[in-house]
């Protein structure tokens, strides 16, 4: 299993209801924060893909570009 680590965070009301409709489909997860932990793991795998991010130590403050 990979390494996790839960935090919360805060969206608008409207992203939520769109989370949630999003989460009905199953597509990307069964619930509202599945949906939006999805998102955020292909968000940043894409953007390290393209070049805006890279993989450095996690103490590296300019491992955004």
């Amino acid at each position: 299993m990979a390494d996790t680590n839960r935090k919360a965070i805060t969206l608008a009301s409207a992203t939520w209801v769109y989370l949630e409709e999003l989460s009905k489909l199953g597509t990307h997860g069964t619930t509202a924060p599945g949906v939006a932990a999805t998102s955020v793991e292909i968000g940043v795998r894409e953007a390290i893909e393209k070049g805006y991010l890279k993989l450095r130590g996690a103490d590296d403050e300019s491992a955004v570009s």
